[in-house]
């Protein structure tokens, strides 16, 4: 079971969306920022997504500062449409905390659980 702890605007969607594309193989954990950076930096989560209106500060301004900016990734932002290729590809280099904006979450939020099942191989 991929755990997945969300957070930010539309964390509910968020997490609707992230089990419903999962399909038993997802479970996704509702929380605050601090609580969700600390759930994948404790082990105790495998994701962080996060959302905001920019798809960056709010998203993952607590995830940068505890998971450090290597496993950091805006997604979408404003102005910036979501690439499925990029979010791919930040999935399999290893990124664990995932921003993105609001108004993108119908679009990234499957694309991006789909990547990382394709990457855990379920």
């Amino acid at each position: 079971m991929i755990k997945i702890a969300v957070t930010g605007m539309g964390k509910e969607r968020i997490a609707q969306l992230a089990n419903e594309t999962g399909d038993g193989r997802v479970e996704a954990l509702i929380k605050s920022d601090f609580e969700a950076a600390f759930a994948v930096k404790n082990g105790q989560a495998d994701y962080y997504i996060g959302a905001c209106q920019s798809g960056a500060g709010g998203a993952l301004g607590v995830a940068n500062a505890i998971l450090g900016s290597a496993n950091v990734v805006r997604l979408s932002g404003m102005g910036s449409a979501p690439d499925p290729e990029r979010i791919a590809e930040a999935v399999r280099d290893g990124r664990h905390a995932f921003g993105l904006a609001h108004s993108h979450i119908d679009t990234v939020v499957p694309v991006l659980v789909g990547a990382i099942l394709d990457k855990t191989g379920d």
